[in-house]
């Protein structure tokens, strides 16, 4: 994929007046007409509840895999979070959520380790009246239909990294509540409510693009050759169903035995590979919860199945060959 054309010189002047046309200029990766630049993806995601309408009577759902920054923001705008349970699986799906629906009033669909949440297939089962909200920060180059807004991280580790930050799109614009001096903070009929990013960040935006399209090309056509490699070794990596390709952030390797999810977890090799495993229940644990947020019980799982899942950086397992098949290997 091309990158769009930026400004003339190539890249943009850290001056307040280029705050909005950066943001529009990125809000087309995301599949969107109108962007807004914030300091924290935390700071994005309670900006789009607030222009929802959220209130203290909302209930927010919110998958279980995710990270605790979603729960901090929903709770700082508010609204109760709805710790959404689904078991073994690494995305909040429409099965998992349609026992829940009654009493929501919004959810939160994130693309966790950059796999494709399928969120049409949650429109369809809310209906138009109920918002979406598409969490990309795990996610490069994936745009779903049928989300009211879509936020993401700019920190780092993320799909688009330039330190720090976070940014909201739209289809109608979405800066309007940004708190930018000038002297008609005055006048406002409401306090401006989030802290925009800095100027002084703007100039690392298009090479941090450059670098998150670079990486989804590589991906597009070295993973096929990479997950036939983890077949081969016996491995089950993930593979999800729809049209939608992973962006894979991380690969998630399904274990059903917990004697293989502790010799590949702990292998002298993890480390070299980025290997790392999702941490069970780790929601529902939150002290910031307690008394201020609910857990929608889902299938009840075994703990071999609640954690049957290794994730594994797909560009070290392709930059070390050998390593990777000395960890996964002798697994069979």
């Amino acid at each position: 994929m091309q990158i769009a054309s930026g400004p003339a010189d190539g890249q943009w002047r850290a001056r307040e007046a280029d705050r909005l046309p950066c943001s529009s200029w990125l809000a087309q990766f995301y599949g969107r007409r109108h962007g807004a630049l914030l300091g924290s993806g935390t700071a994005a995601l309670e900006l789009a509840l607030r222009q929802l309408g959220v209130t203290a009577t909302w209930r927010v759902a919110v998958p279980a895999a995710t990270c605790h920054q979603v729960v901090a923001a929903v709770l700082n705008a508010g609204a109760v979070p709805v710790i959404i349970e689904h078991a073994a699986e690494l995305l909040l799906s429409s099965e998992s959520l349609a026992p829940h629906v009654n009493g929501l009033d919004a959810v939160i669909a994130v693309h966790q380790y950059g796999l494709p949440c399928d969120i049409p297939a949650l429109r369809r089962l809310l209906g138009e009246r109920l918002p979406i909200i598409e969490d990309s920060a795990g996610a490069w180059d994936l745009c779903s239909p049928g989300a009211s807004r879509v936020v993401t991280s700019l920190g780092h580790g993320k799909a688009l990294d330039i330190g720090g930050g976070g940014a909201l799109f739209g289809d109608t614009p979405v800066d309007g509540d940004i708190d930018v001096w000038s002297p008609g903070q005055r006048c406002r009929s409401s306090p401006a409510s989030s802290s925009a990013l800095s100027i002084h960040a703007l100039p690392a935006l298009m090479p941090a693009v450059a670098m998150a399209q670079a990486r989804s090309q590589r991906l597009r056509q070295q993973m096929s050759g990479l997950l036939a490699r983890l077949r081969d070794y016996g491995l089950e990596p993930w593979t999800g169903e729809g049209s939608a390709a992973p962006n894979w952030q991380f690969i998630p390797i399904r274990t059903r035995e917990l004697q293989l999810f502790e010799r590949l977890r702990y292998s002298p090799h993890a480390e070299a590979l980025g290997v790392c495993a999702p941490a069970p229940g780790a929601l529902r644990e939150l002290p910031m919860l307690r008394g201020r947020g609910e857990v929608a019980q889902g299938p009840e799982a075994s703990l071999e199945l609640r954690r049957n899942w290794i994730l594994l950086d797909p560009l070290a397992a392709l930059d070390h060959p050998r390593r990777l098949a000395a960890w996964a290997g002798g697994y069979r």
